[in-house]
């Protein structure tokens, strides 16, 4: 008997039944494997997740060059060159948590995606798509707040270093005003509060 079920409800349950199948979880690492066979043209999240931060990063390494980090790329752009529809793109937007990614207020068309008006997409550094979204959460994750005081680490080497404090604070960046009175937008993972 044939079900119909919404993408969004489909793409949230594959994303459970991935995040439980690299948990070691044997009945969803089967599902997976029957739903994988019985809809061969359905895409895995994680394999959209990792094409669509492959595009974001050849479309912005177009733009500036090999340091694209934090780029503002389009989000109609971007569905273009994945040949996907812009509404399936941004439902699966709406539906998925991707690491680093930052979805931003562009100059262009704006469209809705969790309450903002977003017509670009950013990533900080590279996903680790091995790991579910809730063990990403789940780590040392350092919390910063207007006024910390940080320093930059190895991880943004034209930076490394540089004291300075927190002026802004953005999703998954923040604006720091440094001691020698640049100001850069870095992502989390490259600070530390000192």
């Amino acid at each position: 008997m044939p079900i119909t079920i919404s993408e969004s409800i489909f793409r949230q349950t594959v994303q459970y039944l991935t995040s439980q199948s690299n948990n070691g979880d044997r009945p969803a690492q089967e599902l997976l494997k029957i739903w994988q066979s019985v809809l061969p043209n359905s895409e895995a999240i994680p394999d959209f997740d990792r094409r669509l931060f492959t595009t974001w990063q050849e479309l912005a390494d177009l733009q500036i060059g090999e340091n694209c980090w934090s780029y503002p790329v389009p989000i109609a752009d971007i569905a273009e060159n994945l040949s996907v529809s812009i509404e399936n793109l941004i439902q699966h937007l709406e539906t998925t948590q991707i690491q680093s990614l930052q979805l931003l207020s562009g100059r262009g068309i704006n469209y809705i995606i969790k309450s903002n008006q977003v017509g670009d997409l950013a990533f900080h550094s590279a996903p680790n798509f091995s790991k579910s979204p809730t063990d990403l959460r789940k780590g040392n994750e350092t919390v910063f707040k207007v006024g910390d005081r940080i320093k930059v680490n190895g991880n943004r080497p034209q930076y490394a270093n540089q004291t300075g404090t927190i002026e802004q604070v953005i999703s998954v960046s923040c604006r720091i005003k440094f001691d020698n009175d640049w100001i850069a937008f870095l992502p989390n993972h490259c600070l530390e509060k000192i």
